[in-house]
């Protein structure tokens, strides 16, 4: 079991995870930005808090939204 902080990096969770990609997009529409090539070049050395930023979410929304979805997988 992966434990998610707000420093675990964005990319390697989407690497870990390639079912994030789609899921965090149905449950948060600002997420689509961040699976777009732009949103993952500008990314790529994020961690949650940063994307948190991005995505105009709290950062503890953030991190349980990806544990709770990296624990349903």
């Amino acid at each position: 079991m992966v434990e998610v902080t707000e420093q675990s990096k964005y990319m390697d969770l989407l690497n870990a995870y390639p079912l994030l990609k789609t899921d965090l997009v149905k449950r948060n529409h600002k997420f689509k930005f961040l699976v777009t090539p732009m949103g993952k070049i500008s990314l790529w050395e994020a961690n949650l808090r940063e994307v948190s930023e991005s995505a105009e979410m709290s950062v503890d929304e953030t991190v349980s939204l990806f544990q709770e979805l990296i624990d349903s997988y």
